[in-house]
């Protein structure tokens, strides 16, 4: 699907006008696999919309929305939905409570599948010693361990680590993904913080991550949509990043 059609579908589903940055966040949200930061990615999205109106004029799907004094609002987009193509509400069935092993081992094919398609061999560990999941990629091996969670009560994802097992597996070759699922308002669907071992190792020498037998890190959006580490770290800068397992 093209950025302008993947733009179209938010701008359908919110059925509001809205900045290029929020259609950005929600973008990142829908379709993980967007490897672009935010700016870039709303620098991209504001000159689509204003080459498609500039071309099309009122063939165009979109429109920029007027001010109080008749000129258009900067950045602010919305398209135009004839009233005979708005679709029924669909109910979405609720995700029901399960065991927190179906939830980890959903978590763990997650990643695999994701890892296959960046182009990974991936292969799942028959004993879960600390590792999860053995990925190759250009004769490289790498150790990964994933952790997933349900967005809570509190609007947060919280992960918990065996201090032990990351002692053991202390190395430049082992990674940690958290896999964050969560509703969108129309899917369940999977978002994914990728962290080297060196990252986890400065984010617990810098006391952002606390040691002790387990440690937890818990992750949630503010309002400008950052996600943020134990209240401490932005580390949204790792969503979605498996091109950094390298």
């Amino acid at each position: 699907m093209k950025l302008i059609e993947q733009v179209a579908e938010v701008l359908t589903e919110t059925r509001k006008e809205m900045h290029v940055d929020e259609i950005s966040q929600m973008l990142v949200t829908k379709y993980p696999h967007i490897q672009m930061t935010l700016e870039e990615l709303s620098k991209k999205i504001s000159s689509i919309l204003s080459n498609d109106i500039l071309k099309n004029k009122n063939k165009s799907l979109f429109t920029k929305p007027k001010n109080a004094r008749g000129g258009v609002k900067r950045g602010i987009y919305k398209i135009k939905i004839p009233r005979k193509t708005v679709p029924k509400e669909i109910v979405i069935p609720q995700q029901p409570i399960v065991n927190a092993l179906y939830t980890g081992k959903a978590g763990e094919f997650a990643v695999m599948s994701e890892l296959l398609f960046f182009g990974f061999n991936a292969s799942y560990m028959a004993v879960d010693d600390g590792i999860d999941i053995v990925a190759s990629k250009d004769n490289k091996y790498f150790h990964i361990q994933v952790k997933t969670a349900n967005l809570s009560d509190s609007n947060k994802y919280v992960f918990t680590f065996n201090q032990r097992a990351y002692d053991s597996k202390d190395s430049s070759s082992t990674f940690y993904i958290l896999v964050m699922r969560t509703f969108t308002g129309s899917s369940y669907m999977n978002n994914y913080l990728i962290f080297p071992n060196s990252e986890i190792r400065r984010l617990i020498d810098a006391g952002i991550i606390s040691k002790g037998e387990k440690f937890s890190c818990r992750v949630e959006q503010d309002k400008n949509g950052k996600f943020l580490l134990n209240t401490k770290e932005n580390i949204s800068w790792a969503l979605n990043r498996f091109n950094i397992i390298v």
